[in-house]
């Protein structure tokens, strides 16, 4: 599970990054991509991932209900979009 504290990104009392506006970066501020209205995309501009309806879809196959994200990621006050990113970019 991943804690939202502000724009910083808690793991088990670990930071492991932040995001700030429409990007998520790394504990050692290393950017790791980016997302738009219904994308996320690496660093590089690829797109990783999509949402369609009430899921968010990965790597052509993968398949994760929204509601499943939100439980993942918890606190702090980040759209929905934001979580979708957190959770391709650096797990849940």
């Amino acid at each position: 599970m991943i804690k939202v504290i502000g724009h910083d990104l808690w793991r088990g009392g670990q930071k492991i990054g932040w995001a700030e506006e429409n990007h998520v970066f790394a504990h050692d501020g290393k950017k790791l991509g980016y997302f738009s209205e219904n994308h996320v995309f690496d660093v590089t501009g690829r797109k990783l991932a999509y949402v369609e309806g009430d899921h968010l879809y990965a790597d052509g196959s993968s398949r994760v209900s929204l509601e499943t994200i939100n439980e993942n990621i918890v606190g702090g006050v980040l759209p929905e979009m934001a979580k979708c990113a957190i959770y391709v970019l650096l797990g849940d």
